[in-house]
């Protein structure tokens, strides 16, 4: 048998078990393109929706167990994906997996749960805390595995408890300090297979009239500063130590820069955008033009904020000065 017959064989085996889980919507072959902020990239080998916690580790126990590579996505708003597609499962947490429930000051956040969805509901309970998350386009799991924040907060100010499933089908959780959380960072990167399911979020009360200015006053900031309409993924770049990267994209003279259908915002330079119909392997041009012109510029390689998914020729956002 070769090897295409091999992974054919692979990837019916396990169509078939996951086919047999309840909870679980399942397609093959599918565009996940018009999933992504980006709007770009190929298609999905197999897609699948679990609609409870109780789905999603049953299909990632199934998928551990066979030798098929699994990718999980939330909302999909970080995330580039290849143009050839991605290879094997794909786990979609969002929105199945998109349950909220108070307790007190805590609040119980699904993995697939959008930030947006979480600071309106903390708003209409008078929970303060996560006014910052109101316009960051995001799920929750995906938002704690890279601490993600804005406007002064992190996901690391609010995160108490994780449940999640690791990379041996165990359920576990982490506590407080166990998350390890940094700038874009969090024990989870180290984590490899690990897929994150539930977190506790610990608030405080506050008046609503407060905490209402605060989200407009965010959205209003957003609103005046960023590419909100365009197709992107939000920052392109992680803040280099001691710099900013849009300052220093703006000032190589890369702001509104164009190769083909992708290119740097006009209005904001630390936003890569896809103008319409650029394929995958553009935006990663750009993304490769920019490194280049601020390192010629000033001798800083920026890093990227946004994760690669799929089949990728080694590491596109590798960096050879």
């Amino acid at each position: 048998m070769g090897k295409e017959e091999m992974d054919a064989f692979a990837i019916n085996e396990v169509v078939s078990a996951l086919t047999k889980i309840e909870n679980l919507t399942l397609e093959r072959n599918v565009s996940v393109a018009h999933l992504t902020r980006f709007q770009a990239g190929g298609n999905a080998d197999i897609l699948v929706h679990p609609h409870t916690s109780e789905s999603a580790i049953e299909l990632i126990r199934v998928v551990q167990k066979s030798r098929l590579p699994l990718t999980v996505i939330g909302c999909a708003t970080n995330i580039l994906v290849s143009d050839r597609g991605i290879r094997g499962v794909t786990c979609r947490l969002f929105p199945g997996l998109g349950g909220l429930r108070r307790d007190g000051n805590s609040l119980f956040c699904q993995a697939g749960v959008s930030l947006s969805d979480v600071a309106a509901f903390a708003a209409r309970h008078s929970l303060g805390g996560v006014e910052f998350a109101g316009g960051i386009p995001g799920s929750v799991g995906g938002a704690i595995f890279m601490n993600a924040g804005a406007f002064g907060g992190s996901m690391s100010d609010v995160v108490h408890r994780t449940t999640f499933i690791d990379g041996d089908g165990c359920l576990r959780e982490v506590v407080g300090e166990e998350h390890d959380f940094g700038y874009r960072h969090s024990l989870f990167v180290g984590l490899e297979g690990s897929v994150i399911l539930e977190t506790e979020l610990r608030l405080e009360f506050a008046d609503l009239p407060f905490i209402y200015d605060k989200m407009a006053e965010n959205a209003y900031r957003r609103y005046k500063s960023q590419p909100l309409d365009a197709y992107s993924a939000g920052s392109a770049f992680r803040r280099p130590e001691g710099y900013f990267a849009g300052k220093l994209i703006s000032d190589a003279g890369m702001k509104g820069y164009r190769r083909g259908n992708a290119g740097v915002s006009s209005k904001h330079a630390g936003f890569i955008v896809n103008h319409g119909g650029a394929t995958a392997e553009e935006i990663v041009q750009i993304f490769r033009d920019v490194r280049t012109a601020v390192y010629d510029m000033e001798g800083v390689i920026l890093m990227p904020e946004v994760r690669l998914v799929g089949e990728w020729d080694d590491d596109p956002f590798a960096f050879e000065s």
